[in-house]
């Protein structure tokens, strides 16, 4: 069969398949009747492609054995272990999807109103004034550790709280 026989056949093919389907109109019938008459190959196209048809016809269904039908009962119930993996990439991906929309709602700037924003300003001043507060009352606490501490190392022995100079005295008195 040559190069131009085959693109005749495969220009064809559909006309055959409609042929052999009965979707063909009685003119489209008649042309691809003359076309085979013309083309050997093509008539021989349309004749194997009704024995193939005829042959399948005759193909009875069989019954497939009960050993058989057993297994393939069991195919469902041996495959839901597989499809668990499956069902929780695909919850994971939807919560994974909701939860990113949620956070893109969420992130999307929006302008305060004035009772949000007056709100805000009272909360810095109540805050300033107990970071305020705390420090008074820290520096206060530390002012009077380091007064009691000085007035011990003032009113008593010098040398006890500066090893140092009690050192330098027992050097000047050997």
């Amino acid at each position: 069969m040559t190069s131009k026989n085959v693109d005749d056949l495969s220009a064809w093919e559909s006309q055959v398949n409609a042929l052999l389907d009965s979707e063909l109109d009685e003119a489209s019938t008649e042309a691809l009747k003359l076309a085979a008459s013309e083309d050997h190959e093509l008539a021989r196209a349309i004749i194997e492609a009704y024995q193939l048809q005829r042959s399948m016809d005759s193909i009875s269904i069989e019954q497939a054995p009960a050993s058989l039908k057993r297994k393939l009962r069991y195919i469902p119930r041996n495959n839901r272990h597989s499809q668990a993996p499956r069902r929780w990439v695909m919850t994971t991906a939807v919560a994974s999807i909701a939860l990113l929309t949620i956070s893109l709602v969420l992130m999307q700037p929006r302008q305060p109103s004035q009772a949000d924003v007056e709100q805000a300003r009272q909360d810095l001043a109540v805050a300033f004034d107990y970071i305020n507060r705390i420090g008074n009352m820290t520096g206060d606490r530390i002012h009077s550790v380091l007064a009691s501490q000085l007035r011990n190392g003032v009113t008593g022995n010098i040398s006890k709280h500066f090893p140092f100079t009690e050192q330098s005295l027992k050097e000047k008195n050997t």
